[in-house]
This record gives C-alpha cells, sequence and structure tokens, in this order.
C-alpha cells in the first residue's frame, strides 16, 4: 500500500495523500478532496511504465466512483 503527497511550494502543507497500489503494471491510488467547493473522490493512475516512460492521470468524480472526469494526463519521458 503505497501514500502520494501532493505539496504546494507556496505553503509548504503536504495535501492528504491519495492511496492505492500497482496491480498488474497499474498503479490506482484515490483520496477525498474537495473541488469548487464540492466534494469529489480523487484518482491518480500510473500505467505505461517501463525503463524510459510511464503515463499519469488525475482525474474527480463527484458521484463516488460511478463515473471519473479526467482533467490532467502527463506523459513521461527518460531522456539521457
Amino acid at each position: 500500500l503505497w501514500r502520494l503527497y501532493w505539496m504546494t511550494n507556496t505553503s509548504g502543507v503536504l495535501d492528504v495523500p491519495v492511496v492505492g497500489r500497482f496491480t498488474d503494471g497499474v498503479g490506482t491510488f484515490e483520496c477525498e478532496d474537495v473541488h469548487d467547493g464540492c466534494p469529489v473522490l480523487c484518482r491518480f493512475l500510473w500505467h505505461g511504465i517501463s525503463d524510459t516512460t510511464a503515463i499519469w492521470e488525475q482525474a474527480l468524480s463527484p458521484d463516488n466512483g460511478s463515473s471519473w472526469e479526467t482533467n490532467w494526463i502527463m506523459e513521461l519521458t527518460r531522456v539521457s
């Protein structure tokens, strides 16, 4: 079980961690959060992981995980 934390450089305060694990090469991490004053679930997915690449996605769910809206995708590549 892993915990991933975000921190802003303005306050230095750690956000509530997203908690999860890697299964079959995909990391799924979730936490309760607030977006625009409304409670949501937040999900991070890590996938497409190789020696030189990874994909990270953030999604929010206003309906306790019945639906997800992805609002951020990062495609990471290691350069030598």
